[in-house]
């Protein structure tokens, strides 16, 4: 059993919640967002992520890698996904398609969109930028309107101008 602990974030858009190991980051949930486990509070091992955050709120591109994920739990699939996701670029967009394309398994679209409903690493490993077909935007794991409000911060409005 996983040692987890929490934080929290304080943002004009809400309370983030930020789940870690001794890993990585478990688990980051956005505002509003339904939490059914209490996790004793701990300050995080990273001391700027807060930071990184608030700076990627406002609108700017954050180097996310140097900071660790706790990924246990996920299908390798799953996993797999999240790793192309989470080379799609600040202001870009794929679809689920090109996704599943990347990640080796080009018939699974549909799959990889249930899949990155599993991401517990939203803004981090970036599944805002992944669109449908024909500019859809599809489904996200965070709370409703968050996802079209992450590709505007991005200057993303066209969500049919999808990179080859």
């Amino acid at each position: 059993m996983i040692e987890l602990y929490s934080d929290r974030l304080a943002t004009p858009g809400g309370v983030f919640l930020i789940t870690f190991s001794r890993e990585g980051i478990y688990r980051l949930s956005f505002p509003g967002s339904k939490i059914d486990e209490d996790y004793p509070l701990a300050p995080l091992p990273w001391p700027g992520l807060k930071k990184d955050l608030k700076v990627y709120l406002s609108g700017q591109q954050v180097d996310w890698e140097r900071y660790p994920l706790d990924c246990s739990g996920y299908h390798p699939f799953t996993a797999k996904l999240l790793q192309v996701v989470s080379s799609i670029p600040f202001g870009r967009i794929l679809t689920y398609r090109q996704v599943a394309e990347k990640a080796g398994s080009p018939l699974a679209w549909r799959a990889a969109g249930q899949a990155l409903k599993a991401n517990r690493h939203p803004l981090i490993v970036p599944c805002h930028r992944v669109v449908g077909s024909g500019g859809k935007l599809g489904g996200f794991s965070g709370p409703p309107g968050w996802k079209r409000k992450l590709l505007n911060l991005e200057n993303i409005h066209d969500y049919s101008a999808v990179d080859s």
